[in-house]
């Protein structure tokens, strides 16, 4: 009878010494039911906590065996991310959905499933193995919604488009450029001579050079070939670069400043940034009907 007695101390004695294994796996952690490890240093509570879809600013860096693994901020203003379903059961986004603004935590996640499930690579093409963990080290910053992320970008977006307009004015009545066509593009001739008039369907060879009106260097025709072609009346190139070259003659050289709604427009293109005012200097070498 003795030994039924403690057949029920010795399972719960072991199952005690089995959880205390788990949760010992890494020490000062405690353990999610998902298999998150994580243990919290600063914890506020009442502090906003994010919802699915929401922006998350972080601070976040990464261990692999307490070597730094990635430097995910690249500097002290953090980095947005967005709140997703969970790719796998104790990831990251697990980690993200457990803490306030102002809370600062450490998690231990599987490398793998990272590897895997986040960037689509084998762990072994990156020298990880099946029983690594990364570390994570991470301190909610902000929490915003899409609607707020939104709102303030087309906000910023707005202010850049009023700076943009105000530089282009500026620079027109500060290098006293005056000729202008309707459309707003401002130019002058730096080399005229009685040349032949570009026509429509007929090839414009030209060369260029293309900046932002401080001076940036965007790019030129020197980097595509021997000279560049327009086919006039096409339409295929920058508005404003077209209506430049019709009003050149053969031989003539010609700088012209194009607003940014006669270049990319609203949008960034390549290393051209949005709301971009270009600087075109053009020589327009020869005319091939074609």
């Amino acid at each position: 009878m003795k030994k039924k007695h403690l057949l029920f101390p010795m399972v719960c004695l072991l199952a005690t010494l089995l959880m205390t294994a788990c949760t010992q796996k890494f020490p000062g952690y405690e353990k999610t039911e998902k298999g998150l490890y994580y243990k919290f240093y600063t914890q506020n509570p009442t502090a906003v906590q994010p919802q699915l879809t929401d922006y998350m600013k972080v601070q976040m860096v990464c261990y692999l065996h307490d070597s730094l693994y990635y430097d995910f901020q690249q500097s002290r203003d953090g980095v947005f991310t967005q709140l997703k379903d969970p790719y796998f059961p104790g990831d990251l986004e697990e980690a993200y959905a457990m803490m306030h603004v102002g809370d600062s935590a450490s998690f231990y996640i599987k490398a793998d499933s990272i590897a895997k499930r986040y960037y689509g690579i084998r762990p072994d093409s990156v020298g990880l193995k099946a029983n690594d963990y990364f570390r994570y080290e991470v301190k909610m910053l902000e929490i915003k919604t899409t609607e707020q992320l939104k709102a303030e970008a087309e906000k910023a977006m707005q202010q850049v488009k009023v700076e943009s307009e105000k530089a282009f004015s500026d620079y027109v009545v500060e290098n006293h450029i005056a000729d202008h066509t309707a459309s707003g593009l401002f130019y002058s001739k730096l080399l005229s001579t009685q040349g032949a008039v570009p026509q429509d369907g007929q090839t414009a060879r030209i060369k260029y050079t293309v900046s932002l009106l401080d001076g940036t260097p965007i790019g030129s025709s020197d980097e595509l070939g021997e000279y560049y072609e327009i086919l006039i009346g096409k339409h295929k190139v920058l508005k404003g670069l077209e209506e430049g070259v019709g009003l050149m003659r053969v031989g003539e050289k010609a700088r012209f400043v194009l607003p940014y709604t006669l270049a990319y427009g609203e949008n960034p293109y390549g290393n051209i940034p949005a709301y971009s005012n270009l600087i075109f200097d053009v020589e327009l070498l020869e005319l091939v009907n074609k």
